[in-house]
Formats: C-alpha cells, sequence, structure tokens
C-alpha cells in the first residue's frame, strides 16, 4: 500500500528508477580491455639466442625468454623475423616494439631504452681442434683465425692483435675451415659457435683460454615504450626468481651429462679420495670435474690446522684444471667416504659460478637418488661480477 502511494509521488517515483539505474550499472559486467599489441622483432639468423626453425617458426633462448616474461601481462605478441640491420632500423622507427640482443653503446641509448636486467652475458672466444688447444689464447698470435666478414667478431680479433685472420662470409663456413684444417683457430661467440659444432657434426672442437670480449646483451625497447619496458622489468625479474629463467637457460646452453658420462666422472672422484690428507676430520673426499673439451680432472681435500686455508676437494680439482688450461666445465662432483654424493660447499658454489651459471652438480636429496643442478640453481643470488678485460 505505501509502495503502490509511493509510485503515485512522480519525485518519488523518478527517485526510485535512478536507483535501479544506478544498481544495473553496479552489477553490469566489466568490459575486458583488449591486448596490448607488442611487435618482438627478432635477427632471424643468430641461433640458438633468435632464429627460424625449419617450419619457419621463430625458437631460440632469448625467443623463450620473451614469452615467459610477458606471459603474465595482456599483452599480444607478434613474433617478426628480420635481418639484423632491419631490427635496429625498425625499432628505431616504431615498427616493432621491442628486440633483444643488444649490447649497450651510448648511440643506442639515443636511439632505444634498454631493460635493467641482461639477458645473459656474450663471450668472445677462439676455438681450436684438440691438436692446438692452448692454455692461454696468446699463444695463438701467429697463427691462421677463420671468422665471419663484416661481424663484430672480425673487430675484436683485429683489435687482439697478432693473428693471421682469414675471412668467411658465415660463421658456418669459418667454423668449417676449422674442421678442415684450412685454419687452426676458429674466433666467435661461444654459445653460436657450440649451437653449429653440435648442429654440423664438427666433433670435438672447442674454446680455449679465457674470452677475448664479454659484454652484457639486453631486451631494448623503442623510445614511446615505457610501460612495455615496465613490464619487462617485471617479468625478468618474475622469471628469476621462479627458476623460469635457469630452465630455459638449461634448454638451449647446458648439454646433457649421459649415463656413461655420469659413471666416469663418479668413479674418478671416488677413486680421487686415496690421496687425501684429512688428518683432523678424518673425513677423505674425492671430487671430479669434466671440463667442456672432454677431460676428467680429479681432486681431493687438503686439510690444514688453520681451517680457512683448507681446500675442499671439488675447489682442489678446478684448481688443477685452471692450472692445465681449462676454463670451461660441464659438469662436477663431490664424494663421501661411503660413497654418497656430496652437494657443493656454499663457498665452493660461488667458486663455481666464476666459471659459468650452466654448471651441472651432482645431488643427493636422498639416499640412492642424485639429480643434476645447475649452479646457479644451486647458488640464486650470487656475488656477480666481471673484471673489464680477462687479457693481460
Amino acid at each position: 500500500m505505501h509502495f503502490r502511494n509511493a509510485l503515485r509521488n512522480p519525485l518519488t517515483a523518478v527517485l526510485l528508477f535512478s536507483a535501479v539505474l544506478v544498481l544495473c550499472a553496479a552489477v553490469r559486467p566489466a568490459v575486458a580491455e583488449p591486448p596490448m599489441k607488442v611487435i618482438y622483432g627478432f635477427d632471424r639468423e643468430y641461433p640458438p639466442y633468435s632464429f627460424e626453425e625449419a617450419a619457419g617458426k621463430p625458437a631460440g633462448f632469448d625467443v623463450d625468454l620473451i614469452q615467459a616474461i610477458l606471459q603474465e601481462d595482456n599483452v599480444r605478441l607478434i613474433m617478426r623475423p628480420l635481418t639484423w640491420d632491419q631490427v635496429q632500423v625498425e625499432l628505431s622507427a616504431g615498427n616493432i616494439q621491442v628486440s633483444s640482443g643488444l649490447a649497450v653503446t651510448k648511440q643506442r641509448q639515443l636511439l632505444y631504452k634498454f631493460a635493467d636486467k641482461p639477458t645473459m652475458p656474450m663471450q668472445i672466444k677462439l676455438f681450436t681442434k684438440p691438436a692446438a688447444r692452448v692454455g692461454n689464447v696468446t699463444l695463438l698470435r701467429g697463427q691462421t683465425v677463420a671468422v665471419e666478414k663484416g661481424s663484430y667478431q672480425q673487430r675484436v680479433l683485429e683489435e687482439f692483435g697478432g693473428l693471421n685472420i682469414k675471412l668467411y662470409r658465415s660463421k658456418t663456413e669459418a667454423l668449417k675451415a676449422l674442421y678442415n684444417d684450412e685454419v687452426v683457430a676458429y674466433g666467435g661467440p661461444t654459445q653460436t659457435a657450440y649451437y653449429l659444432i653440435d648442429k654440423l657434426k664438427l666433433g670435438t672442437i672447442t674454446a680455449v683460454g679465457t674470452p677475448l670480449v664479454v659484454s652484457d646483451t639486453y631486451f631494448a625497447v623503442n623510445r614511446d615504450q615505457d610501460k612495455l619496458l615496465a613490464m619487462i622489468n617485471r617479468g625478468m625479474l618474475r622469471i628469476i626468481q621462479n627458476g623460469e629463467y635457469d630452465r630455459i637457460y638449461r634448454k638451449w646452453f647446458v648439454p646433457d651429462l649421459h649415463p656413461e658420462e655420469y659413471t666416469a666422472l663418479y668413479t674418478a672422484a671416488r677413486n680421487a679420495a686415496i690421496n687425501a690428507y684429512a688428518p683432523y676430520s678424518r673425513v677423505p673426499v674425492g671430487a671430479a670435474v669434466l671440463t667442456r673439451s672432454g677431460r676428467i680432472v680429479t681432486g681431493c681435500n687438503v686439510e690444514n690446522s688453520l681451517i680457512s686455508e683448507s681446500q675442499t676437494a671439488l675447489r682442489t680439482a678446478v684448481l688443477k684444471a685452471v692450472s692445465e688450461g681449462e676454463y670451461e666445465f660441464r659438469a662436477v662432483v663431490s664424494v663421501a667416504p661411503d660413497g654418497s654424493v656430496m652437494a657443493p660447499s656454499a663457498g665452493d658454489r660461488q667458486f663455481l659460478y666464476e666459471f659459468g651459471r650452466g654448471i651441472l652438480c651432482v645431488v643427493q636429496p636422498q639416499a640412492g637418488k642424485v639429480e643434476l643442478k645447475m649452479v646457479s640453481e644451486l647458488l640464486p643470488y650470487p656475488h656477480d661480477s666481471r673484471p673489464q678485460s680477462y687479457q693481460y
């Protein structure tokens, strides 16, 4: 009765109708914001960072990385394969919004904005066959070295000096020249070289000595893309913290350790314990490291009355390998007197990280079960710095 009377009052009716409209608006579903269109332009000939597979599908470390970084954002990611020259022109023009594999230079900082964290360091190294291996790259001065014509690596070799440089049309041709004994060495980016060596089945060609140059590479965006840059910075931090970065890194850069390789490594480590000097702990430990060149180098713990001067078995093995000209390590293991696997100590983890985040460490989470973890997985927040140059 009261409600019916209220409707007879025009003012009351208008107010009630307005209230109904407000309530309807409040429960109306929100319109989804359309995804942000992001064009990622990449170098189509830069394996294993970015390239096209046989069917034209984009692939590579950088390709997987950008997808993981933007996975949780409302983004429609479009992949555009280009030549490297096209990438730089299109990025500065705004025709693509983001690319990867760029080192920071003063000129590029005027054209692009760079992510806070690098994707990874790019190393330029010299590679040889086993017969020409040297510990120090200065020993290759005077020798013939193959390199891609017009590449950044050519300039690095020229600045290093003393090399008889032979130019080839591509990295593939330069590596094949080494394989066919046309030259003594090859100069190029480490990960790309190992990818091509494996793909082309070029045998036991491996890097020698320390890097000629190391430079960080980054994602870069067009200067108008502040929102996208914030997404990339946030996403990179997320995938580093949740382990996705290491998973992608391992997929592209870390060779699997085969069962027969593990058996040989474990056996060598256990046998090495016989020479341990452990009068204080009375716990003889053996260790072994597998180098990228295929060697197994062993060590044992060496104790001292001043505990800070004692050396672990693993550190002894690494020091021994370096003293013999080996700087690249695939896997390491330490073995206790009862035959169980010992995880690297905190100090050993930092010591190993100096030689690369992708070194596989054998760990034993429970009796009878062993796993392979990258050293970066065991040391998520390392002390990470780099000298200005590895050459002296």
